[in-house]
């Protein structure tokens, strides 16, 4: 039997054995070691609901009765040692009830408030709250009729079946006692109705907080779908925002083009304006890439062999040839970038630094170099005009034996010819 449920027995039938041998009348009763054991597991139960907090006063109280009978059984005097633990269950348990109630209308009010917050998010109507259950007033008249009360009641009589017995328990043991033991068994019964009233508010604050719960988790939902809703119709206004950037910006291409054609026939004076009109074409179709894209172009430079696209090493992870998430998006802007314009051959040449295994580093920049070109192709670029290789460390532009100068090294260069 596991520890919980052997409290659980000892609790309730401690009282039911000393009432039992009560009424037999027999002149010798065995001593109190259930019942301590049971005003034990009381305390104990009171203390893990923080009723050293809540419910000091009963708890302290408990706590005092338990001592005294301690005491009392140590001495010998067993019915003092057995009224004493059962005044310290009860007060234990009374301690357990405040608390918890303390407790449970914590978290009922905590629950109102969150769906309260989430209705006025939602622009939900708020719904006149229930009854609280732990306010739900005590019923007049004797301890017996309090008990029967309870039984009745149609909103707490399936609650606190434990605590009712318990109740029930002390009621009954009231015909039994003799006439000096019959304030005490009293207040002992007044208890345990009490208990039990409470214990059975408290159960039915709990089934009211779970169904608190499911509401707040449906609102939570509702919220959700609302969320998604708009993010959806924010992606479509930016989606539309950036059709018409597209189309504005095709539009001045075109124009562009109409200028082109325009020059095209025009005499050497007019070459100046000819060039003019193709580096605004450039310039359209690199915001055009770049609005596209989401990412600016790879840095540039010119030399003898014409546009010169530079990825640094910290475009790829530490010896990976897998692009980082923003060089993917560089690369793709230069692909769209060189789709739209006319131009020569592309070549994508792979470099690193010195350090390493030299076939293992012009492996690794063949890797790159490759990883670019299928990047560019992907983009809009034709297969045919773009190229790759690996060169390793044999074209360095930077001293190796420096840190920075390795940096430099480690690098893709995208170059496009010029075309006459």
């Amino acid at each position: 039997m596991r520890q919980s449920f052997a409290h659980f027995r000892i609790a309730l039938y401690a009282p039911i054995l000393a009432g039992t041998l009560l009424a037999s009348g027999c002149a010798s009763l065995p001593p109190p070691t259930a019942e301590l054991d049971a005003a034990r597991q009381a305390v104990l139960r009171a203390e893990s609901v923080d009723a050293d907090q809540y419910a000091a006063e009963a708890l302290q109280a408990s706590r005092a009765n338990l001592q005294r009978a301690q005491d009392a059984m140590a001495r010998g005097r067993d019915d003092e040692a057995r009224a004493a633990a059962l005044a310290a269950a009860a007060e234990a348990d009374q301690a357990r009830v405040r608390s918890n109630t303390a407790r449970t209308r914590a978290e009922l009010l905590q629950k109102r408030a969150e769906i309260a917050e989430l209705r006025a998010r939602l622009q939900i109507g708020d719904v006149p709250p229930a009854d609280d259950p732990l306010d739900l007033p005590v019923p007049a008249g004797s301890v017996e009729q309090r008990a029967q009360a309870l039984d009745a009641d149609p909103r707490l009589g399936s609650f606190a079946q434990y605590e009712r017995l318990q109740a029930r328990q002390a009621l009954s043991a009231l015909a039994t006692v003799p006439r000096r033991d019959l304030p005490a068994a009293l207040a002992q019964a007044e208890r345990r109705v009490g208990i039990a009233e409470q214990a059975a508010r408290i159960e039915a604050a709990q089934r009211e907080i779970e169904r608190l719960e499911r509401e707040r988790s449906e609102l939570l939902i509702e919220a959700s779908r609302r969320d998604a809703e708009t993010a959806r119709a924010e992606a479509e206004r930016m989606r539309l925002q950036a059709q018409l950037q597209a189309e504005e910006a095709a539009r001045l291409r075109a124009q562009a083009e109409q200028v082109e054609a325009v020059l095209g026939g025009a005499q050497a004076a007019q070459q100046d304006k000819l060039d003019a009109a193709r580096e605004k074409e450039a310039a359209l179709a690199r915001k055009e890439a770049e609005l596209v894209a989401g990412a600016k172009l790879p840095s540039l430079r010119h030399d003898a062999r014409g546009e010169v696209f530079t990825l640094a090493g910290d475009a790829f992870a530490s010896g990976q040839a897998k692009l980082t998430s923003s060089a993917a998006a560089s690369v793709k802007a230069l692909g769209i970038y060189l789709a739209a314009l006319p131009g020569g051959a592309v070549q994508v040449i792979g470099h690193t630094d010195s350090q390493g295994d030299a076939a293992a580093n012009r492996t690794l920049s063949e890797q790159r170099a490759q990883q670019v070109r299928a990047s560019l192709v992907a983009a809009g670029l034709a297969r045919d005009r773009v190229s790759a290789q690996g060169r390793g460390a044999a074209e360095p532009v930077a001293d190796n034996g420096s840190a920075a100068g390795r940096a430099k090294n480690r690098r893709v260069d995208i170059i496009v010819a010029t075309k006459n």
